[in-house]
């Protein structure tokens, strides 16, 4: 009963708000919300609410700080090397 109670509540907030881009915090705060205002229904329906939320905010010029503090930043992507295999199996970087 605790474990189900700490992976409700805290494990799944942070892993299905990390795949949503969702503040972890603010997706913890709906499924606490959504639990109280409409109990089981309201905690699987609020992270695609909140979801839908910070998409609006985010295209609306007035709401967009409210976006950005809804939703993760995003990590810059890694520039990937690529390799080169030549007929004396010698690997260069390329560009």
């Amino acid at each position: 009963m605790i474990v189900h109670a700490i992976d409700g509540n805290i494990v799944l907030p942070f892993v299905v708000g990390s795949k949503v881009k969702i503040n972890a915090l603010f997706s913890f705060i709906g499924i606490l919300l959504g639990e109280h205002l409409w109990g089981i229904s309201g905690m699987f329906l609020c992270i695609p609410a909140i979801a839908i939320i910070k998409i609006i905010f985010e295209r609306v010029d007035g709401l967009k700080p409210w976006g950005k503090l809804l939703g993760e930043e995003e990590k810059p992507h890694k520039k990937k090397k690529s390799y080169k295999i030549s007929k004396n199996i010698t690997l260069k970087e390329m560009d």
